[in-house]
């Protein structure tokens, strides 16, 4: 690995300097009482930042963020502009108690941990208080599938939210909401090359028509190559090898992605859509020798949803909003595992590929109450119902499915002479096809004011799911106000996550593994407890700190498949010599408990045109008696921003401390696993630099460099290091986008 040398870390000290100290800013421009007027009106003060700021997400209705219940961040689009995030993906390295891996397994692409919560499907994802995650509950991908540019803001909320949102709101959860037509007022356009081999373009036309009517419609497209880090990192040193026909294979890393979006208000009436479609490599940590690194080596998918909200009932004390939303979610035929062939010799010299498909489509209808009953007492509530049909994640297919026939897999070829499937005693289902299930749910949150200086918010939500049946979820918050410009939170809630059809279905086999289904999953559970401080101890200067603890129960992995009555065995076509060993056979099911527990603390400074903020985050925790696999335990974040008349730039640097690994990582794990037993490798710190020069009042150019000193550093990987992928993932190195936006 490149370690940080002290040139390195000159860099970085006189970047700090240039954004951090305004005496530079009479180096860039003489900032005139004309620009101060105009950085007045764009920013709000610091104390507004910390206390003021309207959120949404917290109680599902508008408040002052120093009242919601939660560990609350909220991300402007003067932010994501300033600092160059285009993706999701981006934002998450400049959050506070954020482990993530870049380019891990094709259908995460990256692997987010929130406060030692791992799992992409445990943040919940909304737009506009919409779910965006698939409803069926299948892990989220982040990758260049999910552009900023539409967005308004974006709230970021730390800890459980089941008694509000239902299943899956378990780590957090993320609402991004979009732009009206009239913040638009016309058009927008941008396009621009990434140094990877990629170009990227999006237009924005939105328009407040009158009082009643207000229209915005976005696309992007993004295209191209990403990095070849076969050429870079020695851990593919086995794609230069290729041999054969897989030789004569183009070793490429293929993006076609894009994304359409509208949203159009009339009166009473809002209907939204959106529409993402993915289609990027799915090599990044497989071993090269089991997977081969070419263009075939395919992840796709496609997001749709669609919605109506209608303000149903309005006054000055009672509000009440329904909703329809229909989404579906989709994978591309083209996906596939693309798996190596070795000749007599172990050369790598061909290989075949393994498709895959699922698919999954949901209807919901939902029914929400505001009453302000007086000005202590409120009360928030609602209603929904849904139906979801999923079709799971087949096993690998010899031809891309048919995706407009009939949803069902063939598996007779994987039933034993007695009839059962994957020999699994009673289990006699040769042909796979879509699942369904309903959900009714009911929340009702109350909240009491009872001084100026103490609230008290609590809330109940019930689920009843015609797979899981019935669960409660509570919640509750204590708000104290004890001075001015100091609020401490204490907070309470509980969530789980509904295992996705994709978990209790998956399956997959070869000659040495066999996964098979499981229908006996449970949920998974957990508990929080937060303190959450905030305190605006100077004119410019605010503090916030946070203190949490998660206890999580009956968590689903991957375990060995246990011993089934009178040692019947499990079947295993790939093995039919050996017909009483069907190698090892797991299954995804409910083992141990985990807790994980640590804070941050985050200072921020704004003197115009400079913002600044410096997070700490310290993460730690057990996993049935060992450490947390795939965290940091000591996480700096430092992003700084100018903003004046011309010029915009902004500077995240990112420091984390060594990753812990898998006591079964084959590289850092137990010596029996052929491991070293440090269970863990080095951390690093890596700079993000982004600019803007504004050319004329509709025109401007934007740089962006991620990895701006070309850091060879890792990430953790899905699996645990198992010996189908790399034991470290190889982290992004230096990328460059260069681009142009115009508006008129």
């Amino acid at each position: 690995m490149k370690k940080c040398n002290c040139q390195i870390c000159l860099n970085i000290l006189l970047l700090m300097g240039l954004f951090l100290f305004p005496v530079g800013a009479g180096a860039l421009e003489p900032i005139s009482e004309e620009t101060d007027a105009l950085l007045e009106e764009e920013f709000k003060w610091l104390k507004e930042e910390a206390f003021d700021v309207e959120v949404v997400t917290a109680s599902k209705k508008v408040q002052r963020i120093s009242e919601a219940p939660a560990t609350i961040i909220s991300i402007t689009a003067e932010e994501i502009r300033a600092y160059g995030w285009r993706d999701l993906k981006d934002i998450f390295r400049a959050l506070p108690g954020i482990d993530l891996s870049y380019n891990v397994q094709g259908e995460l692409k990256t692997q987010v941990v929130m406060r030692g919560v791992k799992g992409n499907q445990k943040i919940l994802i909304l737009q506009d208080g919409h779910r965006y995650s698939p409803e069926s509950g299948e892990p989220f991908l982040y990758s260049h599938n999910m552009p900023l540019h539409i967005y308004e803001r974006i709230e970021i909320i730390y800890g459980p939210a089941s008694s509000l949102y239902g299943a899956d709101a378990y780590a957090g959860v993320i609402n991004l909401i979009t732009k009206a037509g009239g913040d638009v007022d016309g058009a927008d356009v941008s396009a621009g090359y990434i140094s990877t081999g990629a170009y990227t373009a999006d237009l924005t036309f939105g328009k407040r028509i009158d009082d009643d009517i207000d229209v915005i419609l976005s696309g992007r497209i993004y295209r191209g190559e990403d990095e070849d880090l076969h050429e870079d990192y020695k851990e593919y040193d086995a794609v230069n090898q290729y041999q054969g026909e897989l030789g004569e294979m183009a070793n490429e890393y293929p993006i076609r992605n894009w994304n359409l979006f509208g949203k159009v208000k009339y009166k009473r009436f809002t209907a939204g859509f959106d529409w993402q479609r993915e289609l990027e490599s799915t090599a990044w940590v497989s071993l090269p020798e089991r997977y081969a690194y070419v263009d075939d080596f395919l992840w796709g998918q496609e997001i749709r949803h669609l919605y109506v909200d209608h303000k149903t009932y309005e006054s000055e004390e009672l509000n009440i909003k329904t909703s329809v939303i229909l989404g579906d979610y989709e994978l591309n035929p083209s996906t596939n595992y693309y798996i190596v062939v070795k000749d007599e010799a172990g050369n790598l010299v061909d290989g075949y590929p393994g498709y895959k498909f699922a698919s999954s489509s949901y209807w919901k209808a939902r029914l929400q109450a505001d009453w302000e009953i007086s000005d202590k007492l409120s009360l928030i509530g609602g209603l929904s119902y849904s139906e979801v049909k999923s079709f799971p994640k087949t096993r690998n297919l010899a031809e891309s499915f048919d995706a407009d026939g009939s949803r069902l897999v063939d598996y007779t070829d994987f039933t034993d002479p007695n009839g059962y499937s994957f020999g699994i005693l009673g289990y006699q289902e040769p042909f796979f096809g879509e699942r369904e299930s309903e959900n009714y749910s009911a929340f009702l949150q109350a909240e009491y004011r009872f001084s100026p200086m103490i609230k008290f918010d609590a809330g109940l939500r019930y689920d009843y799911n015609s797979i899981y049946e019935e669960t409660f979820n509570p919640r509750a918050g204590l708000i104290l106000d004890p001075v001015d410009e100091l609020t401490v939170k204490i907070l309470y809630g509980t969530a789980y996550i509904q295992p996705a059809n994709f978990y209790r279905y998956e399956n997959f086999a070869n000659p040495f593994l066999m996964h098979i289904p499981n229908e006996d999953i449970e949920p998974e559970e957990l508990t929080n407890y937060a303190l959450d401080v905030t305190w605006g101890f100077a004119e410019n200067f605010s503090l916030h700190t946070a203190l949490f603890y998660n206890e999580m129960e009956n968590i689903i992995r991957p375990m060995e498949a246990p011993p089934q009555a009178d040692g019947y065995p499990y079947y295993n076509p790939y093995r039919e010599s050996y017909p009483e060993d069907p190698g090892y056979v797991e299954y995804n099911g409910n083992r141990g408990e985990i807790e994980s527990m640590g804070g941050e603390i985050t200072l921020r400074h704004r003197l115009d045109p400079f913002a600044t903020s410096l997070s700490y985050a310290y993460v730690t925790g057990e996993d049935e008696d060992f450490d947390i696999a795939g965290i940091s335990e000591h996480k700096i974040t430092l992003n700084t921003s100018y903003i004046g008349r011309k010029w915009t730039g902004g500077l995240t640097l990112r420091y984390y401390s060594e990753v812990s690994t898998d006591r079964n990582n084959y590289k850092y794990g137990d010596a029996e696993s052929g491991g070293d037993e440090s269970y863990g490798f080095d951390g690093d710190i890596i700079a993000y630099i982004n600019l803007i020069y504004k050319i004329t009042e509709d025109l401007s150019a934007t740089l962006t460099i991620d990895n701006l000193f070309d850091n060879e550093h890792y990430g953790s990987v899905p699996f645990d290091g198992s010996p189908v992928v790399v034991p470290r993932a190889p982290q992004p190195l230096r990328k460059i986008y260069a681009g142009l936006r115009y508006s008129f």
